[in-house]
C-alpha cells in the first residue's frame, strides 16, 4: 500500500504501510509498560534489533507513570538518536490521579494517548530534532481500540503541528504483524488526518489582491476572535460527532435571540487556540454540556467543562442519551438538573426557561 502524505504548515505527516524499524527518522516512538520490559510487540522488536542496552538505558529514567514519555539511546539502531517510550499500561494501576479521576478505561485512553503525543512534541522542541515516527500508540499489548487510536492521535498530532511553522517531518506507521487488517480498517484514521490537513491549509491561505465583485469568493485568513469583542451569554460544549442535533439546539437560541458560542466546525478546537475557549468560557454565564456517548469521551469537551467548573459556571447538561457522565466530571455535574431531549418539544420549553431565570430575561 502507497504511503499518504498530508501536509500542516511547514510540516509534513506521512502514514506509512509497514515496519517502523525501517524508518529514518531521528526517533522511534515505542509503546511499553510502566517498568519499560520491553518484551512484545513494537517495543520488543526494538529491542532485538537495537540491543539490551535500549532496555538499560531506559530503566534508569524510571519510576514513571501512564502518559509519560522516557527518553533512552537508540542503541545500535542505524539512523535514530533517542527511543521515545510511551507508558501506555501499567498493569497494577496503582497509581492515585488514574484511581482517584481517570478510573473509566475510555477517561484513561484518551489521557494516555494525548499526553504521550503532546510529550513527544515538547521533547522534539526540547532536543532540536526534526523528525520522528510513531506506530499506533497502545494498539498492541496495551488494547487501545485502533478507532480510539486514530481518533485521538488525529487529534493531538495535528494540533502540535498546526501551532509551528518549524518544518517537522512525521511519520505513523500502521503495521499489522498477524495481517488481520486491511486499509479500510484505517479508514478513519486517513479522514481524521485528511480533515485536519485541510483545516491547516485553509487557515493558512491569506488574500493576495482584489477580485472583481463578479469573482468567485476569496478564502480569507482564519480570523481569531478577541475576548473585548465576545458578547454572547452561552457557551456550547458538545461532540462535532452530535452536530445535526447540537444545531437543532442552537436554532433554539436563535429563535429566543440568546446570543451563544459555538466552535461549529472544530476551528477553535487545537492547542494553539486554546487560549480562545478559555475566553469563550469566561465570557459566558451559562454552558450547555450537550451530553452524549461521543462527547463523554472527547477530550476537549471534558477540558472545557472541568473549566467551566473552575470558574463557577452555570452549567445545563442536555441528554441526547443514556450514556454517564465521564467519571472526570461526574463529581462536579451529576447532581445537575438535566433535560432529556428525547422529548424535544418539552426540552425545548425546560431550555428556555431555565435560561430565562438564569440569564434574568
Amino acid at each position: 500500500m502507497e504511503p499518504r502524505k498530508y501536509q500542516f504548515n511547514n510540516s509534513t505527516l506521512t502514514i506509512v504501510f509497514g515496519d517502523i524499524l525501517t524508518s529514518k527518522a531521528e526517533v522511534i516512538v515505542s509503546s511499553d509498560d510502566t517498568g519499560i520490559s520491553m518484551g512484545g510487540g513494537i517495543s520488543g522488536c526494538i529491542r532485538k534489533t537495537g540491543g539490551e542496552s535500549i532496555r538499560e538505558d531506559a530503566q534508569k529514567k524510571l519510576p514513571a507513570q501512564l502518559g509519560d514519555v522516557v527518553v533512552s539511546t537508540a542503541g545500535s539502531l542505524e539512523h535514530q538518536k533517542f527511543i521515545f517510550h510511551c507508558l501506555t499500561i501499567d498493569y497494577e494501576l496503582k497509581n492515585n490521579f488514574f484511581m482517584k479521576h481517570l478510573s473509566n478505561a475510555e477517561d484513561i485512553n484518551n489521557y494516555i494517548l494525548q499526553h504521550s503525543v503532546d510529550k513527544c512534541f515538547r521533547l522534539l522542541q526540547a532536543l532540536d530534532l526534526n523528525s520522528i515516527a510513531f506506530p499506533c500508540i497502545g494498539a498492541g499489548l496495551a488494547q487501545i481500540p485502533i478507532k480510539k487510536v486514530a481518533e485521538v492521535m488525529a487529534d493531538a498530532i495535528s494540533s502540535n503541528l498546526y501551532k509551528t511553522q518549524k518544518p517537522y517531518e512525521i511519520e505513523l506507521y500502521l503495521y499489522d504483524r498477524n495481517h488481520l487488517l486491511t486499509e479500510m480498517d484505517y479508514i478513519d484514521m486517513f479522514e481524521n488526518f485528511a480533515i485536519k490537513s485541510a483545516l491547516a491549509r485553509f487557515q493558512s491561505q491569506t488574500v493576495v489582491s482584489p477580485l472583481p465583485k463578479d469573482s468567485a469568493p476569496v478564502m480569507t485568513s482564519l480570523q481569531i476572535p478577541k475576548r473585548e469583542e465576545m458578547n454572547h451569554h452561552v457557551f456550547i460544549s458538545y461532540s462535532r460527532k452530535d452536530i445535526e442535533t447540537v444545531l437543532s439546539i442552537k436554532s433554539i437560541l436563535d429563535e429566543n435571540t440568546i446570543p451563544y458560542w459555538i466552535d461549529k466546525e472544530g476551528i477553535f478546537s487545537g492547542e494553539n487556540y486554546k487560549e480562545v475557549i478559555v475566553d469563550a468560557i469566561e465570557v459566558a454565564k451559562v454552558i450547555i454540556f450537550v451530553s452524549s456517548a461521543n462527547s463523554n469521551t472527547s477530550i476537549n469537551v471534558i477540558r472545557e467543562l472541568g473549566y467551566a467548573v473552575q470558574q463557577r459556571k452555570t452549567i445545563i447538561p442536555i441528554m441526547l442519551d443514556d450514556a454517564p457522565f465521564a467519571k472526570s466530571i461526574r463529581l462536579d455535574i451529576g447532581d445537575i438538573d438535566q433535560i432529556e431531549y428525547k422529548n424535544v418539544e418539552l426540552a425545548k420549553k425546560k431550555l428556555v426557561a431555565s435560561l430565562a431565570y438564569t440569564l434574568g430575561l
